[in-house]
């Protein structure tokens, strides 16, 4: 019985004996079986399943589901790799003293299974006690009435036990080939082996700078917000090899300039940092790319959703700003007359009555627009356009300004990345812009397009001339708002809808801001979701790093004591040490994101949202909220690095 138990104890004691390293690792492990049971909770949670937008947050979960998966594998495996590390010595001890190789693999079997036996039930518990406190911060951000009652995920409880079984059976797996590798003597010494002092690469810093500017170039210069969702990626992954490279050839560099520095580097809190830091940069840099890169991916999902959110009332303005827009496509037997008596008297008979109504008939089709021509061959090259055509009398009676135009002129609104010149070209024709108008009061917008807008107010005969093309189609549209509640308003649209018989489409405002609050009210949930992922990722990487580096110094600052050295300049020795590398990360990932700035602009223009201030202001929140979260980190983790090198005086 003693035999059998042996192990079992032997590791329970191993996991109590380094709590140190373990804690942060089985607390992660646990925060991720909630996180992850708590998204597939969402996905097939029936509350969400009946609600109008269902479609958007059950893809978002989804999502979030896989970021999740993917991101445990590598935090995970990351933490069990820098626990082992630790570790080595005591496995090399346990060597020495008599057990093979097979009974330290029992022994990580037993400590794997004891991690597991407490994480996976431990983690699937905190994610159903929470799960019903983030379904209801889901439904408050999406406007959705909050329902009483609470339920459990069989199948969400089955796959989350499922991904953590598979990752701690990838960490033990992993541990045992680095043990069937592994000599004792390596394992006893491996806490002493050094690193050479590494040599400045030159050509590294070269492609890792041409690199970073590279991504910024993309950044900076891409002005079409469909491109710019397509170079984000691109311009991203550029950015994190240059980030990579610059922090392990910049930082070696640096170091050397401050050594080089006589009177900055032999004084007593700058000789001993700048050394040991110099002597361990491949490792340290890494770790420091790694935390700039995880800082980035906080602000950029926090401060973009919640920028969506704060600015969707905004964008339902810009695409739906009245209760009800009636559309139909002209054609000679249709009649708009009957279609506008038709819609006004359904209102009426819905007990609704009719606040204000605008009507318009406007031409539209869609060109190439190439230096100062407009082609209406689409397979020639150029910049993709819609033209709306009002002729001179619709838009005097829609706006109440007097235009008289002469022929072949016009009036022009275009959008900003359209140039257009004082003449340009139309089948041939030459056709002079008059004035450029601020706004348009036809055509409505999309929200995700991949083109550019031209309004054009023209005379009869121009307008007659523009409709004879194959492409172009005449479109009629009434703009109304009633009286009533929005359940009312709603009620009225689907009256107006019920009576078309498909003659004509119908767009509730009310209908439409429900999929708007789902959609981006998921947005926001899930960035909220995967900043708090991130930015456990980098406390978890901030604090082993700090740990690591605490016991690699303990037998240097021993040293420096007995020569002479005393706690006070020890203390600031250290400071200065966390202080020269802690916040340098920081400082990069806030020059990423100001160059990244004008591309994430044009990504939120995808979705109807130009609003440059609020997301300004987003983003600066989010880097302050996030700056006194990482300084907060740094002082405990600065503590429990002096505690450590302190033990050792």
């Amino acid at each position: 019985m003693g035999k059998h138990s042996f192990f079992p104890r032997l590791a329970l004691v191993n996991l109590l004996r380094n709590s140190r390293y373990y804690g942060p690792y089985l607390l992660s492990c646990g925060a991720m079986a909630a996180m992850y049971y708590i998204l597939r909770f969402l996905t097939w949670n029936e509350v969400i399943q009946t609600v109008r937008g269902a479609a958007y947050l059950q893809a978002m979960m989804s999502i979030g589901c896989f970021v999740v998966a993917l991101f445990s594998v590598v935090l995970l495996l990351y933490a069990n790799s820098f626990v082992m590390k630790r570790r080595q010595k005591e496995l090399g001890i346990y060597n020495i003293l008599g057990l093979e190789k097979r009974h330290i693999a029992a022994l990580c079997v037993w400590e794997t299974l004891l991690c597991a036996a407490a994480v996976i039930p431990g983690g699937i518990a905190a994610g159903i006690l929470l799960s019903k406190l983030i379904l209801l911060l889901l439904l408050k951000l999406v406007q959705i009435p909050v329902q009483f009652g609470f339920s459990i995920s069989i199948r969400g409880m089955g796959e989350t036990a499922a991904l953590l079984g598979v990752l701690f059976l990838l960490a033990l797996l992993w541990n045992l080939l680095r043990l069937g590798r592994s000599r004792p003597i390596e394992l006893l010494h491996s806490n002493n082996a050094g690193e050479r002092e590494p040599k400045t690469k030159r050509l590294l810093a070269v492609l890792g700078l041409a690199a970073l500017l590279g991504g910024y170039a993309i950044a900076l210069t891409t002005r079409n917000p469909v491109n710019a969702l397509m170079l984000f990626f691109v311009a991203v992954i550029l950015v994190m090899l240059g980030t990579y490279c610059l922090f392990t050839a910049g930082s070696i560099s640096l170091l050397k300039c401050l050594r080089a520095n006589v009177k900055f580097y032999y004084q007593t809190r700058h000789f001993t940092a700048v050394s040991g830091l110099l002597y361990r940069m491949k490792q340290n840099a890494v770790g420091l790319a790694n935390i700039c890169i995880l800082a980035c991916m906080v602000l950029v999902t926090v401060s973009g959703t919640l920028c969506l959110y704060l600015g969707a009332e905004k964008s339902l303005d810009g695409k739906y700003p009245d209760d009800i827009l009636v559309t139909q496509t002209l054609e000679d037997s249709v009649d708009s007359t009957a279609i506008l008596d038709l819609v006004q008297r359904t209102i009426a008979n819905a007990g609704r009555q009719v606040r204000d109504i605008c009507y318009e008939q406007s031409i539209s089709f869609h060109a190439k627009y190439s230096g100062n021509t407009l082609l209406t061959d689409l397979g020639q090259n150029g910049l993709l356009t819609e033209v709306t055509v009002l002729t001179a009398e619709e838009y005097s009676r829609l706006t109440g300004d007097t235009v008289s135009l002469e022929e072949n002129e016009v009036l022009a609104c275009a959008d900003g990345d359209l140039p257009l010149p004082e003449t340009f070209f139309y089948e041939g024709e030459p056709i002079r812009v008059r004035a450029r108008l601020d706004s348009f009061p036809a055509g409505d917008s999309a929200i995700v397009t991949n083109e550019a807008n031209l309004g054009l107010v023209a005379d009869d005969s121009l307008a007659e001339q523009i409709m004879d093309t194959d492409l172009a189609r005449r479109t009629f549209r009434i703009h109304l708002n009633t009286d009533g509640t929005d359940s009312e308003k709603l009620a009225c649209a689907k009256a107006v809808l019920a009576v078309s018989d498909g003659r004509y489409g119908v767009a509730s405002r009310q209908e439409m801001a429900e999929e708007f609050y789902a959609m981006y009210g998921g947005f926001l949930f899930l960035g909220i979701f995967l900043g708090l992922l991130f930015l456990m990722a980098t406390v978890l990487i901030i604090y082993y790093k700090q740990i690591s580096e605490g016991y690699e110094d303990q037998h240097r600052y021993r040293i420096m004591q007995q020569v002479g050295m005393s706690h006070r300049e020890v203390g600031a020795s250290i400071r200065g040490q966390i202080l020269l590398v802690f916040f340098l990360p920081l400082m990069a990932a806030g020059v990423h994101i100001l160059a990244a700035f004008p591309m994430l602009c044009r990504i939120l223009e995808l979705f109807g949202l130009h609003d440059v201030g609020l997301f300004a202001l987003c983003t600066v929140g989010t880097l302050a909220v996030f700056a006194a979260v990482y300084a907060l980190v740094y002082f405990l983790t600065a503590w429990t690095y002096e505690r450590i090198v302190g033990s050792a005086a």
